[in-house]
């Protein structure tokens, strides 16, 4: 009787562990009171059973009304008991700029994520983002502006082309008014007046709107820089108003003015500066042109532009007809190296070397794919027979998926160095980098 009960609770424990399934969860950080133009963090968690053999595959979305930044950080690795039963955790965080009022959801969007389901027996899941939604509104102290400018941070700057002083009619200085955003896309700031007092004439230049990236792309500001000629037409005293941008401080949570002062300056009188023509001005006697012939009238288009139009059409013709597919082949030659056993062994001899747990874990994996398809790791530690190469991943594991990982003593170096030595041996059997032999059963 008692060797039938140990059976079914043999069975019913088998059973529960193949009834368990990955767990995703999402959670917005604030969930409410955001305002347009607030950062909101989007964080999503995916915990699987045993440990994942594989780097979970987090989709890229987007937004209506909304700039989506992607997860520039490296994913946070976790553990937790669920049903009593220990679980790994991967957490990549997403932030969302709401640029409209009103409400957001979060698109229909698919998880890829592999696993030991029973190991060494990897799994291949595919479960959906959770259903999320949130409103966005503007603060009631700025409902009446023309525009919205949530920003942590703005600052407002001008400069001239030359001092304001000694200026007389006939004169012209350029002003350039610098606008930067933190954390707001540039084409979102709104344009500048330019006030135009009579005896002045303003000849307005292109905005320019840059948006500026750390090196890692993480959003950092945005800048609109806007500049005119000032032609002062005549003499005199002028004063150009002040300037104004008001803009709502996230910080403070409130409405808050950037102002450019008054600018005063004075004209001078310029005697050899006419603007209009005397009106007892008569006109010149106009000399009648001597006739040309058309060879001489057109034989610099001839003889110049006709050829040079010609051989600019050629390389027209030949760059649009060659150089995309070229350029696809030399796109998709990059892919394939980048995506070959020796790269990816690189980059797993590189993460071990610099002692990057996480990394090391996930090239290890990639690696595995290509130089031995179908084989798990499990199925490749024991086909190798190398205690110590067996011993270091071991420990590789334990100190990024144990609950308790104080005692293990991963050394990267020592990996790195033992793949390296079975990679050279297996490719000096096959004579090949590429489609090692597969690992004798």
């Amino acid at each position: 009787m008692r060797r039938v009960c140990c059976a079914l609770l043999a069975t019913f424990s088998a059973v529960a562990a193949t009834a368990q399934t990955p767990v995703v969860r999402a959670r917005l950080e604030p969930s409410s009171g955001i305002l347009v133009g607030q950062p909101v963090r989007l964080a999503v968690s995916v915990f699987v059973p045993n440990y994942f053999t594989g780097s979970p595959d987090f989709p890229e979305f987007e937004m209506d009304n909304a700039i989506v930044v992607l997860p520039q950080d490296r994913p946070q690795n976790s553990n937790e008991q669920i049903g009593g039963v220990t679980y790994a955790g991967i957490t990549e965080t997403y932030t969302i700029y709401p640029q409209q009022p009103g409400d957001f959801r979060l698109p229909v969007a698919e998880i890829t994520v592999s696993y030991a389901s029973a190991p060494p027996k990897s799994t291949v899941a595919h479960i959906s983002l959770p259903a999320l939604s949130f409103h966005a509104d503007v603060p009631a102290a700025a409902r009446d502006l023309d525009y919205f400018l949530p920003t942590t941070q703005l600052t407002m700057q001008q400069k001239w082309s030359s001092p304001l002083k000694n200026l007389r009619a006939g004169d012209s200085v350029k002003r350039s008014i610098t606008v930067t955003a933190m954390k707001m896309q540039a084409m979102l700031i709104p344009p500048l007046p330019f006030e135009q007092p009579d005896g002045i004439r303003i000849y307005p230049d292109e905005p320019v709107v840059e948006d500026h990236k750390t090196d890692r792309g993480e959003f950092e500001f945005g800048r609109r820089t806007q500049s005119a000629k000032y032609f002062i037409r005549k003499e005199g005293d002028y004063t150009l108003s002040p300037i104004e941008l008001k803009w709502w401080n996230l910080s403070t949570n409130r409405l808050v003015t950037a102002t450019l002062p008054a600018v005063h300056f004075n004209a001078s009188a310029n005697p050899g500066y006419v603007t209009e023509l005397p009106p007892d001005l008569e006109p010149e006697a106009v000399v009648q042109p001597k006739p040309v012939s058309l060879w001489t009238r057109y034989k610099f288009w001839i003889r110049i532009v006709a050829p040079w139009s010609a051989a600019f059409l050629l390389l027209l013709w030949v760059s649009l007809r060659y150089f995309p597919r070229l350029f696809r082949t030399l796109k998709a030659r990059r892919e394939r190296l980048a995506r070959s056993e020796p790269a990816y062994f690189r980059n797993l001899q590189r993460s071990c070397r610099r002692n990057h747990a996480r990394q090391a874990y996930e090239w290890l994996l990639k690696w595995l794919s290509l130089a031995y398809p179908d084989v798990t790791l499990h199925e490749f530690l024991s086909r190798v027979a190398n205690p110590a190469l067996s011993s270091e991943m071991n420990n590789l594991g334990a100190s990024l998926f144990a609950e308790n990982n104080q005692d293990t003593h991963w050394s990267g170096a020592k990996m790195a160095d033992l793949l390296k030595l079975h990679r050279k041996s297996q490719t000096a059997i096959t004579g090949k980098v590429q489609n090692l032999l597969q690992l004798n059963p």
